[in-house]
């Protein structure tokens, strides 16, 4: 299938040419008609053959004005500018307050750091494990290994007597997995 109305269609853009002069963009200094001469619209432009490339229809183009160096930098950002503010102060006596407050925070955290890991490590509470009678490849020592990740499970265990250490760890086993 064809074009609809093609005879309207001619109507609608008899008065539409493109000679390759009214082309504009932002990087171009001039707006598009550099001849001065609005082309015809009644009359066709005839481009010859054998012209050269910068003249078009017997109107020579200066092609010069639309290779100058454009204002815009080429990756669309604005060019760069320097202020220069003599006139602020510098906060010297509001940085060193900043510092000194990071440095106080700093310190704060690596002492709550230190006094969160607790007493016993993880090591430490193993052994009291296997000395309580929680034999290495027994019920008892598998719970120990998932509870005492947590410091507060071992020093809980820590605080039971020896005697008993195992039937917490047994209970905390049958809790979890119900045997």
């Amino acid at each position: 299938m064809g074009l609809q109305n093609p005879d309207e269609l001619e109507k609608c853009f008899a008065d539409i040419t493109n000679i390759g002069v009214d082309h504009w963009s932002p990087h171009m200094t001039n707006p598009s008609n550099t001849s001065g001469t609005e082309p015809n619209a009644t009359e066709p432009e005839q481009c010859d053959r054998d012209a050269p490339e910068d003249e078009v229809g017997g109107n020579y183009v200066d092609t010069s004005q639309f290779e100058q160096e454009s204002p815009v930098n080429p990756n669309g950002k604005r060019p760069p500018t320097r202020v220069d503010d003599k006139g602020k102060k510098l906060k010297t006596g509001t940085t060193a307050l900043i510092q000194e407050a990071v440095l106080s925070i700093a310190t704060s955290a690596n002492s709550y750091a230190l006094n969160k890991e607790g007493k016993y490590s993880i090591s430490e509470v193993m052994e009291h494990v296997v000395s309580c009678g929680a034999e290495v490849d027994s019920n008892e020592h598998f719970i120990a290994t998932e509870l005492f990740v947590k410091k507060e499970q071992g020093e809980i265990f820590m605080t039971l007597s020896s005697e008993s250490r195992k039937n917490w760890l047994t209970r905390k086993y049958n809790a979890k997995y119900g045997n």
